[in-house]
């Protein structure tokens, strides 16, 4: 994940009592960071070019409750627009993520707790590459139903998580290859342009790191920093595409909560 940190151990405020819906109360982190990118587009070149850039993430997450069923919901943002060459051949790239998960806590030690689920990814954007006069511009545009799962280790005011996002099944918008976007747009050549998806033409995955820490002697401020690697691979209409990223973050952790009337506080965490 990796921006301005939400802490996986950050503490919220609520009111003792039952005046406060803890469902309501949402744990935010924002992070930004540098990028290393390789990217790979045959649409574009047959060849792997390398650079780096800037990356954005930000994190929502809080409980969340179906009828007696209490579970955890996330929802993820990020951004990165970054830069790689090979020779004299450059390509500039921005790519947009949003997902949208539901976790159930599987097991809890004290110190660890392990959570599984599923989620929607939607992610878009495009690689240019000046160089090419016909077809200068690779637009992406996938949404896939994916397995996640994360495990976070607590100790004495800081965090460790784990995150693993694995794409099942989902559609990938892709032109044929040496088919110009001026045919599909233009002239309306729609046919064979979207696809299925699945591990076998499109292995892609997102692991996220965070390690979160409460600074100061009140321990009320708590930084974040996180390491995202993640690869979006596809082999579809005889193109293949590879944009791995791999990216370090910075940030602070935010808790959004409503206080009502003058009950004491206490600590609240929607990771526990």
């Amino acid at each position: 994940m990796i921006l301005s940190a939400v802490s996986t151990v950050s503490k919220a405020q609520f009111a003792n009592g039952d005046s406060i819906n803890p469902c309501h109360i949402k744990v935010s982190a924002s992070t930004y960071g540098i990028t290393k990118l390789v990217s790979l587009d045959t649409y574009l070149s047959s060849y792997e070019h390398f650079g780096g850039g800037y990356f954005y993430n930000h994190e929502n997450f809080r409980d969340a409750r179906t009828g007696e069923f209490m579970w955890k919901y996330q929802t993820l943002f990020s951004g990165m627009a970054g830069f790689t060459e090979l020779y004299d051949s450059q390509q500039y790239i921005l790519m947009l993520n949003r997902s949208w998960s539901g976790f159930h806590k599987f097991h809890t030690d004290g110190k660890i707790d392990f959570y599984g689920g599923a989620q929607i990814q939607l992610a878009g954007g495009a690689i240019y590459a000046p160089a090419n006069s016909n077809n200068p511009v690779a637009a992406k545009l996938q949404t896939s139903l994916a397995a996640t799962g994360m495990a976070i280790y607590h100790i004495d005011g800081k965090a460790f998580r784990i995150q693993l996002d694995l794409p099942l099944i989902g559609a990938a918008f892709s032109p044929g290859f040496g088919q110009s976007y001026y045919e599909i747009f233009g002239l309306g050549n729609y046919s064979n342009i979207i696809h299925l998806t699945h591990p076998g033409n499109a292995p892609s995955w997102r692991l996220i790191v965070t390690y979160d820490c409460e600074l100061g002697k009140k321990r009320n401020t708590t930084l974040r920093i996180s390491f995202i690697n993640e690869a979006l691979q596809s082999d579809i209409n005889d193109i293949r595409t590879s944009i791995n990223s791999g990216s370090l973050s910075v940030g602070f952790v935010k808790t959004l909560y409503k206080i009502k009337g003058n009950s004491p506080l206490k600590p609240y965490n929607p990771f526990r």
